[in-house]
């Protein structure tokens, strides 16, 4: 069972103020967020208060609904959403860099929406996996969470998290499919191999664009398949 307050969300305090002023002031005009290499993104503020007008209720039902807990536990390295997330009953458990707090509430609400897809409520709360397939239930969360985390750098000022600003450059980029393949080939196996025998040019396009705007080759944050955290593992055990 989760308690009112286990759980920080750091968007909640603006958000709510925001929310109380729905009808009478508009949401401010969203920041453009750049990184090293120069590239900018400029989001809409339509778009974003869109964003926002999704993310407020079920912010709050993740704080407050004692059915269900969405834990995250501190590590050292910098992961993706999906690289630590258990589901146990009605827990959904993942880590995340303890220097990165601004990182959390993308975090809780990919682990949220897996949670949701695993009781079989996910369309309740989330009517883009209605008639989806497996990776196409992954891939409107991600997007999703990408969203979230763009209207946290643009409106919220939140700071950088390299592996969430790779995802959502990403996403603008048109390259989604790309960096889910790449960091959850695993799981999507079959879709992937589809994909690149479709776009044949593709892997070498996103590799481009990657090195272009992140000077790596793909995505930084992959853990070896057979990679085990002592610090996740450790802490795992200490909560069961």
């Amino acid at each position: 069972m989760k308690h009112p307050g286990r759980v920080k969300l750091l968007y909640v305090p603006l958000i709510v103020a925001m929310a109380a002023c729905s009808g009478q002031l508009p949401m401010p005009e969203p920041r453009s967020i750049i990184v090293y290499s120069g590239e900018r993104i400029q989001p809409d503020r339509e778009r974003m208060a869109q964003v926002e007008l999704w993310l407020t209720p079920e912010l709050e039902r993740i704080n407050l609904d004692p059915a269900f807990l969405i834990r995250l536990t501190p590590v050292v390295e910098q992961t993706y959403p999906w690289d630590t997330l258990e589901i146990t009953a009605d827990t959904a458990s993942l880590t995340l860099a303890a220097a990165a707090p601004d990182a959390e509430t993308p975090f809780l609400v990919y682990g949220y929406l897996r949670l949701m897809q695993e009781w079989g409520t996910l369309t309740e709360v989330f009517p883009e996996a209605e008639a989806q397939s497996a990776y196409g239930v992954e891939r409107a969360i991600v997007e999703r969470v990408a969203n979230v985390w763009l209207l946290g750098r643009s409106v919220f000022d939140t700071q950088p998290y390299a592996p969430l600003d790779e995802l959502v450059y990403a996403n603008e980029a048109g390259f989604l499919e790309d960096f889910i393949f790449a960091t959850q080939g695993e799981r999507f196996v079959d879709e992937a191999e589809s994909y690149r025998a479709t776009n044949p040019d593709r892997q070498d396009e996103f590799r481009e664009w990657f090195i272009r705007i992140f000077d790596a080759e793909g995505p930084q944050f992959i853990r070896p398949p057979e990679e085990e955290d002592p610090d996740s593992t450790g802490a795992q055990d200490s909560a069961r």
